[in-house]
C-alpha cells in the first residue's frame, strides 16, 4: 500500500530577501505549497498562528515530526486555502493572538454590560439606505438574561434617576417593566455612557454611513421576570370529551392556566437611525 509522502516543511532560510517583500515580490515554493500531513498524523501539522506579518502572510509555529523541530515560518494565505478558512472562522475567537490587532475587547466590562453591549451593536446593524437628512428610524428593544444583583448594582446604583433611589428602597424589588422601567432622558445619557463605555451606541460600516443610538430620544430600562402562561388541556372537560360522555359537549375550553417561571431578563428599548458620517464622531 502506497503511504502520502512526508510533510513538505522546511527550515527557516538565513537569506534576507525571504522576508523583504514587495509588489514586485513573488513567495517561494517552498513557503507556500500546501503542507501534507505524514500518515497517521495530525491533519494539521500547524501548532500557532503566533503573528500577523500582512494581510496575505502569518507567521506559524510548527508541530515536531519525529523528534525533529522546525523553526517558526512565513506562509502565504492565498497559497493554504484550509489556514485561511481557519483565520475567518476564528476572527473573533480571543484565543487567536496572532489576531489580537484586528480585535477590539471588551474585557474591561463586567460580563453581563458586555452582553448587552454585543447585542445593542447586533441592532445597530440597520441596512436600509440612508436619507439625505435624518436617515430611517426605528425602536428596538434588546432583551438578555439579566440577574438581580446585577441590575441594581449597575443601574439602580450607576445612575441618578429618582426612580433609581425609590426601586433600592424596595424590598423585595418587584417587576420594573412600563410604568416602572427606568427612562434616561438626555441628561442622564453621559452617567450611561460611564457604564457601558465610549461607543456603545455608535456602529460604523466600511461605507461613509453609520448607525447610531438617537441620544435625543428616552432610553428606556426595564427588568424583571417575564410573565409566560401555560395552558394545560389534560383535564380540560371540552378536550376529554367522547360520545358515550352523558352531557353535552362543552363550547369552550376550560384548561388550567399556570406560569412559566423563566430567568430575570433585561429589557433595553433604544431609538436607532442608519445615517451619513459626520465629523467628528469617534
Amino acid at each position: 500500500m502506497a503511504t502520502r509522502p512526508k510533510s513538505l516543511r522546511v527550515k527557516r532560510s538565513n537569506r534576507r530577501s525571504d522576508f523583504e517583500y514587495d509588489n514586485l515580490w513573488s513567495p517561494p515554493n517552498t513557503r507556500v505549497r500546501k503542507q501534507t500531513p505524514q500518515e497517521e498524523s495530525d491533519e494539521w501539522p500547524i501548532l500557532e498562528v503566533t503573528r500577523k506579518v500582512d494581510e496575505n502572510h502569518v507567521e506559524v509555529k510548527w508541530a515536531p515530526t519525529k523528534g525533529r523541530r522546525f523553526p517558526n515560518s512565513i506562509v502565504d494565505l492565498r497559497y493554504n486555502a484550509p489556514l485561511r478558512k481557519r483565520l475567518q472562522r476564528n476572527g473573533s475567537n480571543p484565543h487567536m493572538k496572532a489576531l489580537h490587532g484586528d480585535q477590539m475587547m471588551l474585557s474591561h466590562l463586567p460580563r453581563d454590560l458586555r452582553i448587552l453591549q454585543q447585542h445593542i451593536y447586533d441592532n445597530l446593524g440597520y441596512h436600509r439606505t440612508a436619507s439625505r437628512q435624518l436617515g430611517h428610524q426605528r425602536r428596538v428593544t434588546v432583551v438578555i438574561p439579566f440577574p438581580k444583583q446585577s441590575f441594581v448594582g449597575h443601574f439602580l446604583q450607576g445612575l441618578s434617576l429618582p426612580l433609581c433611589q425609590e426601586l433600592l428602597e424596595e424590598k423585595p424589588l418587584e417587576n420594573c417593566f412600563r410604568e416602572r422601567a427606568l427612562k434616561v432622558t438626555p441628561e442622564y445619557m453621559t452617567e450611561l455612557d460611564n457604564l457601558l463605555g465610549d461607543g456603545w451606541d455608535v456602529r460604523t460600516f466600511d461605507t461613509n454611513t453609520v448607525c447610531r443610538v438617537i441620544r435625543q430620544d428616552n432610553i428606556s430600562i426595564g427588568w424583571g421576570y417575564h410573565k409566560r402562561k401555560f395552558y394545560s388541556h389534560r383535564n380540560c372537560p371540552r378536550c376529554n370529551w367522547t360520545d358515550q360522555s352523558a352531557s353535552a359537549r362543552p363550547v369552550k375550553c376550560s384548561p388550567e392556566m399556570k406560569y412559566i417561571v423563566g430567568e430575570p431578563e433585561l429589557h433595553f428599548t433604544f431609538t436607532r437611525r442608519r445615517g451619513h458620517w459626520m465629523a467628528g464622531m469617534a
